[in-house]
């Protein structure tokens, strides 16, 4: 076989590694920081550019278009932002209740990761992976926890207590109120704690009304 028949070798250098991941990190960088303060549609990747110090081409080859820059700072959110909430996933609502007040504490030191997943979560056409995947966690542990209830109120439920246990929740008690993490995460796990009861005790909303039992009504005396 001659030279030119040989396919040819790709070069995989360590160093250029490293750089190409330090350049995508900074882009991303930029992003978190831009959403601090815009929604994601007024965000311009000729701003993300300034701010990261590269060029304009280079952040379209790491990342070709806006789709691809959007789901890359979501997937890396989800890996910064899984740690604060606990590696296990909640079996019962319970154990949802105690790992939301930890997360809602933990959130406060890591705001501008939080506050960009609020805003990319924002628009359901741009759930994460990662936010669907914690949706269909809370699902799993309503139907554990009140295993009596039919599939619909499960899932009514569940809506309920996914929108309470949500980076949104932080983000909009911590800059419409001034609550930090440490005050509004007792407050949802107290609201989970409560809620679950009620719904124990027969008291769910919006369920339709047992049917009156029938027969005879005995007068009285009888």
């Amino acid at each position: 076989m001659s030279t030119d028949d040989q396919p040819a070798r790709r070069y995989s250098s360590p160093l250029r590694e490293g750089q190409a991941n330090r350049t995508r990190d900074l882009i991303l960088d930029a992003l978190t920081e831009l959403l601090a303060v815009h929604r994601v549609d007024e965000v311009s990747t000729k701003q993300i550019a300034e701010r990261a110090g590269v060029s304009l081409p280079t952040v379209y080859r790491h990342f070709p278009d806006r789709g691809a820059l959007v789901e890359g700072l979501a997937d890396r959110i989800d890996q910064k932002m899984v740690s604060l909430r606990g590696l296990e996933r909640p079996a019962t609502i319970e154990e949802l209740a105690s790992l939301a007040e930890a997360f809602f504490r933990a959130t406060d030191d890591h705001a501008p990761e939080a506050t960009a997943e609020a805003v990319l979560n924002a628009d359901p056409r741009r759930y994460s992976a990662g936010s669907v995947r914690r949706s269909g966690e809370v699902k799993e542990a309503v139907a554990r926890s009140l295993p009596g209830l039919d599939e619909r109120d499960q899932l009514r439920f569940a809506a309920l207590m996914r929108i309470l246990v949500s980076v949104q929740t932080w983000l909009r008690m911590r800059e419409e109120f001034g609550l930090s993490g440490a005050e509004s995460g007792p407050l949802v796990a107290w609201a989970l704690r409560t809620l679950l009861q009620e719904v124990r005790n027969g008291s769910l909303p919006g369920s339709p009304s047992p049917e009156p039992a029938r027969g005879r009504a005995r007068r009285p005396g009888k």
